[in-house]
């Protein structure tokens, strides 16, 4: 997999996704950017400052979007740690400022039934470790207007990452997250593709699909998106890197992703009474 990292631009940090990149660099006076075969190596030039030698600029771009979709090699809970950046629970690096702590959550949405009626049990869990307080298992119906909308997993799944995003804001603002990062793992390559990777073309698309058709669950998206974007700024404010989303296979033992699709399942319980 390629990385570019982008030293500067209009928003630092490491691309899997080469328009992404460019985007940040088309058109930004002095971005130095540049393509690396490895993640560390990528995530090393993206911490500097200044331009180096073998970086280039272009013209024009102006979304932002990170698109690092990361699988962790191993299972891990909310509350463990490890040294390595892309598949570790919690871990600090090192800046200008405090050690920082970059911890999981997890999401997960649940639907019994997909979209087959309006009453289709759902609901969506958020998990952040073992008797966290900001754990939650949502109704879809609590959030949702289920009347204009039919119940569905990739709803759920939405609402889920939109729920933890919000989260993650609103810490930042208040100061609760001035040394913690967060991450977020999801078995929906749906959910973090439509947020991480297609919105680009379908927002400049006005919100349609290459056969003109309205993208499903369009406002989730551009609420995801724009919360996802709004931390990259404030990330960014602390020299921290972007944001970023990691694919877990579902169902395969990792403990937080079965936490949260338990969290999920209640959610739908709640929906069924």
């Amino acid at each position: 997999m390629p990385y570019y990292a982008v030293a500067k631009g209009r928003n630092t940090g490491v691309y899997t996704n080469w328009n992404d990149c460019k985007d940040q660099v088309n058109g930004y006076s002095g971005a130095s950017f540049k393509k690396f075969s490895t993640a560390s190596e990528a995530r090393s030039f993206a911490s500097r400052s200044a331009s180096t030698s073998g970086s280039s600029s272009y013209g024009g771009g102006s979304f932002s979007s990170s698109s690092k979709v990361l699988k962790p090699s191993h299972p891990q809970s909310s509350s463990s740690s490890s040294s390595s950046s892309s598949s570790s629970s919690s871990h600090h690096t090192t800046s200008s400022s405090p050690t920082i702590r970059t911890s999981r959550i997890y999401v997960d949405g649940a639907s019994r039934g997909n979209g087959r009626s309006k009453s289709a049990a759902s609901g969506y869990g958020v998990y952040y470790g073992p008797n966290d307080s900001r754990n939650a298992a949502v109704g879809l119906h609590e959030v949702d207007n289920i009347n204009k909308h039919a119940p569905t997993n990739q709803r759920a799944e939405l609402h889920a990452m939109k729920h933890a995003l919000t989260n993650i804001k609103r810490d930042l603002k208040t100061g609760k997250s001035d040394s913690t990062k967060y991450d977020i793992y999801s078995d929906s390559r749906y959910a973090i593709q439509s947020i991480n990777e297609w919105s680009f073309n379908w927002q400049k698309n006005g919100w349609k699909t290459a056969n003109g058709s309205a993208v499903a669950n369009a406002e989730l998206i551009r609420d995801a998106v724009q919360l996802k974007n709004d931390i990259n700024q404030l990330y960014q404010a602390k020299n921290w890197q972007p944001l970023e989303f990691h694919h877990v296979k579902g169902h395969s033992g990792d403990v937080g992703n079965e936490a949260a699709d338990r969290l999920a399942n209640q959610g739908a319980d709640k929906m069924e009474k």
